[in-house]
């Protein structure tokens, strides 16, 4: 029996980025299908009030974040003058649609977490798309046209809008029957969940 792990991340998060191996490790091991939901209040065209930053847990963070990364040998290059200046996560989060349309979701996300994080790129710098169709062996000006459509944007939305309903706050959060389950830190409980549910595969998944 198979089943559904939803995933709510986003391309903003470093946490997202970092935890990634580690979730599609889960859907080698167990018997699950993961369904990615990029969930980005900036990326639906939500105004929320501006998040006041806290010093220490901002210090915390980079110290967290740093250290795993060091220890999983993960590049990771903070943007500068992150997260006072963020970058737009429109485009590729409408992006990661269309890649799952086209079936390249996972080389998708490996190269823009990688590009964004891992690199510390701009992901609306000309080149960044450019470089990430090529690599992905895509036609740019057909994924551009398909990203940029009213029913993409309308899609981004209503993914921002069910995770709201569903009360999902920050990425990445997994949910399974409606339970929420949020962190990286939870993902090895997450494992054990599913082990407990008879769900490990015999053989894992290539």
């Amino acid at each position: 029996m198979t089943i559904n792990v939803e995933v709510f991340y986003s391309f903003q998060s470093p946490y997202s980025y970092l935890a990634l191996e580690s979730i599609y490790e889960l859907q080698r091991k167990y018997d699950i299908e993961l369904l990615w939901q990029p969930f980005s209040a900036k990326a639906s065209g939500q105004q929320l009030p501006p998040t006041p930053i806290v010093p220490d847990k901002l210090s915390y963070l980079f110290e967290d974040t740093k250290r795993f990364a060091t220890e999983h040998n993960i590049p990771l290059v903070f943007p500068e003058g992150w997260p006072e200046n963020e970058f737009d996560p429109g485009r590729v989060t409408r992006g990661a649609l269309i890649a799952a349309d086209l079936g390249i979701l996972m080389e998708y996300n490996y190269k823009v977490f990688h590009k964004w994080w891992g690199l510390g790129e701009n992901p609306n710098d000309e080149n960044f798309m450019n470089e990430l169709c090529e690599e992905l062996d895509i036609d740019l000006g057909d994924f551009l046209s398909k990203v940029s459509s009213s029913d993409t944007r309308e899609r981004v939305k209503g993914i921002f809008k069910r995770g709201k309903k569903m009360s999902v706050f920050d990425t990445p959060t997994f949910v399974i029957d409606k339970e929420r389950i949020f962190g990286m830190d939870k993902i090895a409980y997450l494992g054990e969940r599913l082990e407990a549910m008879g769900l490990k595969r015999t053989k894992e998944r290539a």
